[in-house]
């Protein structure tokens, strides 16, 4: 599946909550997160042109999730793969077994909203102020949704968090 992305920094969360709930989007999830990426052999986590690889825990749920590298373009645009699993530590062991690197986990919560096939992540780590993530399937949904929620689309930054604030993750 294609998945073009935007992150928007500098929100008013109380404000973007509303927005989202006047579309009429669903919350359907408020937690905290815990994710490995992995590096090595063409993946890395901090470069958007390389793979993607993480296991990610929300809740009871887990997920090993593959994205391709970004295709030229103003938003990220990434082939993804994303596949349930039953148990974290062995999705983590099999992948270092296959010979990638794990980096340190990645902890957030993240308020996630749905609207049809929109995805909405008010995404809080420690330390970067609540930022907004929308996921949409298609470029034209993208600069649709922007524009229904009055979001300049130029603001949005393409790219991992790490890519877009490289400082408060190389401490």
């Amino acid at each position: 599946m294609d998945e073009v992305e935007l992150k928007f920094l500098n929100i008013d969360v109380d404000q973007t909550k509303q927005k989202l709930i006047d579309l009429g989007s669903k919350l359907i999830f408020d937690t905290q997160i815990e994710s490995y990426s992995f590096y090595g052999n063409g993946f890395h986590i901090s470069d958007s042109k390389m793979k993607y690889l993480r296991v990610r825990k929300v809740n009871d749920e887990v997920t090993i999730t593959y994205k391709s590298p970004t295709k030229e373009s103003e938003m990220s645009n990434r082939k993804e793969i994303e596949i349930k699993v039953d148990d974290f530590d062995k999705a983590i062991s099999l992948i270092e077994k296959m010979g990638l690197n794990k980096d340190k986990i990645f902890k957030k919560n993240r308020s996630h909203y749905e609207l049809e096939n929109i995805h909405f992540e008010l995404d809080t780590l420690e330390n970067i102020p609540t930022f907004l993530e929308i996921e949409t399937q298609t470029e034209q949904e993208m600069k649709d949704i922007c524009l229904r929620l009055n979001l300049n689309i130029s603001e949005g930054r393409k790219g991992t968090i790490v890519e877009i604030l490289p400082e408060m993750f190389n401490k």
